[in-house]
C-alpha cells in the first residue's frame, strides 16, 4: 500500500465511530409529567362540569322567570295612578308602558319611570310593584308660571326652568315675560329635556347651565309674591311681564292700559306700597284710577292718574 507523502497532501479523515450518549431518563421524572399530565386533565374536566353546571343553572332560572311573569297570580287586578292633574290615569299608564291585566313582575320599573319622565308635562315619576297583584304609580307635574316669548314661546315653571314650547292646545291663561335673552333660560334639568326644547336653534352657542340671571329672578320673585294670597298683583291679574335689564320689571297688569314698574329688589316692600295706592283710589268718593305708576324707588313714587273726561254739553239756548 502506497502512502502519499507529497507536499501539501492532506491526511485522511478520521471516521467519527463514537454512538451518542444514551439519554438517563429517571422512574421519577417519569411520574412527575404523568402527575403533571393528570392534573391538566382533572382541571379541564372541572372546567367543563363548572359551565355546565352554570348552563344548567341559567336554564332553570330562566324556566322560573317565566313561571312567574307567566303567571295569572301576579297579573295587576288593578293600577293605582297618582298626581295627574292635567294628564289622565290612562295617559300617564299608556306613557308608562303598562296596562290593566299586566303582570307585575314582568314591568321594568326604571324603564317605565325614564318613559314617564319623557313627557315633557311630568316632573317626577316613580313606578312601585305592590305584591302580588298591584302596581302603583306617582307622579308631579310642573306647574306652569308664565310664557316665556323668546321669538318662540316656551313654558316657564315654577322653579324657573323651561319645560316644554308652548302649544295652542296647552290653553294656560299665563302671563307673557317679554324682554329675556336666550341666556337666561334656563332648561329642565334631566336627561333629553333640552334636546326637546329648540334652545340650541336659536343660540348654537348657548353657555352651559349656570345660575339664574338677575332678571330671571326678579321675574320669579314677581310671579312668588303673585301666587300670595291677597297679592296686590295677583298673578291672573298680570297680562304681561317686561324685562328691560337695565331698568328692571314692568308689569302690565288689570287692564292692558295700565303699567306698573317696579324695577329691582325690594318687591315685598313694593307690594305693600302699591296695596296702599290701590286701597287709597278705591276710598276716594269720585272714580280715581291711573295709567302707570313708578315704583322703581319707594321713597319717590310716581302716579300718573287718568284723567276724567269732562261731559260734553252743547250750545245754551236763551
Amino acid at each position: 500500500m502506497r502512502v502519499n507523502t507529497r507536499r501539501g497532501a492532506r491526511p485522511p479523515a478520521r471516521i467519527n465511530t463514537r454512538r451518542p450518549p444514551r439519554q438517563n431518563i429517571s422512574r421519577r421524572a417519569v411520574a412527575v409529567r404523568r402527575q403533571a399530565l393528570l392534573r391538566r386533565c382533572v382541571l379541564g374536566l372541572k372546567l367543563c362540569a363548572g359551565a355546565v353546571l352554570v348552563v344548567l343553572v341559567s336554564f332553570f332560572f330562566i324556566f322560573v322567570h317565566d313561571v312567574f311573569v307567566q303567571s295569572d297570580y301576579f297579573k295587576a287586578k288593578g293600577i293605582q295612578v297618582e298626581g295627574g292633574q292635567r294628564l289622565s290615569s290612562r295617559e300617564i299608564m299608556r306613557q308608562a308602558g303598562v296596562r290593566e291585566g299586566v303582570n307585575v313582575l314582568s314591568v321594568n320599573l326604571s324603564a317605565a319611570r325614564r318613559q314617564l319622565l319623557a313627557h315633557p308635562w311630568i316632573a317626577e315619576a316613580e313606578v312601585q310593584r305592590e305584591i302580588p297583584s298591584g302596581l302603583r304609580i306617582r307622579i308631579r307635574e310642573h306647574a306652569p308660571a308664565a310664557v316665556v316669548d323668546l321669538g318662540r314661546r316656551f313654558l316657564l315653571n315654577d322653579q324657573g326652568e323651561l319645560f316644554k314650547e308652548w302649544e295652542e292646545s296647552d290653553a294656560v291663561d299665563l302671563p307673557v315675560v317679554n324682554g329675556f335673552k336666550v341666556s337666561d333660560a334656563r332648561a329642565v334639568d334631566r336627561p333629553g329635556a333640552a334636546r326637546r326644547l329648540p334652545l340650541s336653534a336659536l343660540a348654537p352657542d348657548l353657555p352651559p347651565e349656570q345660575a339664574r340671571s338677575r332678571p330671571l329672578d326678579a321675574v320669579m320673585q314677581v310671579l312668588a309674591l303673585g301666587r300670595e294670597p291677597g297679592a296686590a298683583l295677583p298673578i291672573r291679574q298680570i297680562r304681561t311681564i317686561r324685562v328691560d335689564r337695565e331698568l328692571g320689571i314692568t308689569v302690565v297688569a288689570f287692564d292692558p292700559g295700565k303699567s306698573i314698574r317696579l324695577g329691582y329688589d325690594d318687591y315685598p316692600a313694593k307690594y305693600h306700597l302699591l296695596e296702599d295706592l290701590l286701597a287709597f283710589f278705591k276710598a276716594q268718593p269720585g272714580p280715581v284710577d291711573f295709567d302707570r305708576i313708578d315704583l322703581t324707588d319707594v321713597n319717590r313714587v310716581i302716579v300718573n292718574p287718568v284723567k276724567a273726561e269732562l261731559p260734553q254739553t252743547g250750545p245754551q239756548g236763551g
